[in-house]
């Protein structure tokens, strides 16, 4: 998992940056704990997708 997750930095850092911006939101109230669940699996998902996703084909 750990290869993955550095080898695939694009979507890593995508993931990571989705998860601190919604526990940022969560903290400040913005966000409410289920809009907070719904965001999770997204940015755990990130994660683990491979940078194939962003590649163009031509």
């Amino acid at each position: 998992m750990k290869t993955r997750v550095v080898k695939n930095w694009k979507t890593s850092l995508l993931g990571l940056v989705l998860f601190i911006v919604s526990i940022a939101m969560l903290y400040l109230k913005i966000l409410t704990g289920g809009e907070f669940i719904a965001l999770l699996p997204t940015s755990v998902g990130l994660l683990c997708v491979p940078d194939s996703i962003f590649k163009r084909d031509a």
